[in-house]
């Protein structure tokens, strides 16, 4: 199993099957042998980066969140193989598209200063 796999469990005539999504033929374990696995129904955007999903569904943030960024809509868009929902309003997706991540961490200013 790698980050990122999705997966369902399912009961079977055997009990409890933990099928992971491989393509055409899912990866059939049985879910004590998962005992790592973290179960997701939503993560962040952040968590999700360098998974791939068939679909993919942003909630976006209100307008005014210092979260809402270009990169942060690329990055969650990024995420779909497929297709993409995203959930807010036509004014957040403006904001994010128009407003850029805003460093804070010094460094340029101290490549300036040598």
């Amino acid at each position: 199993m790698f980050n990122g796999d999705i997966g369902v469990v399912v009961a079977t005539g055997d009990g409890l099957t933990a099928a992971i999504e491989r393509g055409r033929t899912p990866l059939l374990v049985h879910p004590n042998a998962l005992s790592s696995v973290q179960t997701a129904y939503a993560m962040t955007i952040h968590r999700s980066q360098g998974s791939q999903y068939r679909g993919v569904s942003i909630v976006l943030p209100d307008v005014e969140s210092p979260l809402l960024t270009r990169q942060l809509l690329y990055t969650a868009i990024t995420r779909a193989e497929h297709r993409v929902h995203i959930i807010g309003s036509e004014e957040a997706v403006a904001a994010a598209v128009a407003r850029q991540v805003q460093r804070a961490s010094g460094l340029r200013q101290e490549l300036r200063g040598r």
